[in-house]
């Protein structure tokens, strides 16, 4: 990551760890949100290292467009990050069964319920 880029960059590579965001195949560029199709942009001069507004811009699908402050957006970003992770299934962290959290028991639940209803696993 280039530690000379404005602080609006520096969000969008934050923002590529994420599991929402791990859609982008592009290491580069705005960010694809994987669920809503929101796209996420830096704003303003790109190379103006002095840049610390920290703006970005989300367009939407319809092609809406607004500005967030970088901050609060990471902020939701992380929430729903780890709610993602904790709402993971089971299986994919190879967590035992007396170690589940609720929402992750259902998960498996309902998983199963719907592959064998729908015959997916054929």
């Amino acid at each position: 990551m280039e530690l000379s880029a404005k602080l609006s960059v520096r969000y969008i590579n934050a923002l590529r760890q994420l599991p929402q965001y791990q859609c982008n195949v592009d290491s580069s560029g705005p960010l694809t949100h994987a669920f809503t199709g929101v796209r996420v942009t830096p704003t303003g001069e790109l190379h103006d290292e002095d840049d610390t507004v920290g703006i970005l811009g989300l367009e939407f699908p319809g092609g809406h467009k607004i500005e967030v402050h970088a901050f609060a957006f990471f902020q939701i970003a992380l929430k729903e990050a780890a709610e993602i992770e904790i709402s993971t299934a089971p299986g994919d962290f190879g967590i035992r069964e007396g170690k589940q959290t609720p929402v992750q028991l259902r998960i498996g639940q309902l998983g199963e319920h719907l592959r064998r209803k729908h015959s997916l696993d054929e």
